[in-house]
């Protein structure tokens, strides 16, 4: 999990500037474009200005996930708020695909998961829980 939050940390500045703001229950993460307030930027489209945002703010760390998807070969499409992971040294039926980072190459098997809002979540249907744990890669979200 540790790996996931360091990945995590080395992406934000591709995305944005962040502030790192330690509270007493977690870690919250401000990403900004830079601008006042994020707002009225080449980085946010117009209809989204004043955008009201809904979705609950989960803290970082938390291991139980739901997973879309398990694959050997890397997939081109996920179902959306999806990340796509690769998991090192894990397998499918002693089964591995392999991953190309900075040179290096990693076995292992990528996978489609998304954090689940608490713990008492229901799994949809088609879908399984997943466990984040040892070394993973975050490659993208969909």
């Amino acid at each position: 999990m540790r790996h996931l939050i360091i990945i995590l940390f080395a992406l934000i500045p591709m995305i944005g500037q962040a502030q790192f703001m330690p509270s007493k229950d977690s870690l919250t993460i401000i990403v900004t474009d830079g601008t006042d307030l994020g707002k009225k930027s080449a980085f946010q489209p117009e209809e989204a200005w004043g955008t009201d945002f809904r979705d609950p703010i989960r803290p970082l760390g938390m291991a139980n996930a739901i997973q879309a998807g398990a694959f050997l070969i890397r997939p081109q499409y996920g179902q959306a708020g999806f990340f796509l992971i690769f998991c090192v040294n894990d397998s499918i039926g002693d089964l591995q695909g392999t991953l190309i980072m900075n040179g290096k190459e990693y076995k292992g098997v990528y996978r489609l998961i998304r954090q689940k809002s608490a713990l008492g979540e229901e799994i949809p249907e088609s879908m399984q829980p997943y466990q984040i744990s040892g070394t993973i890669f975050l490659l993208g979200i969909s």
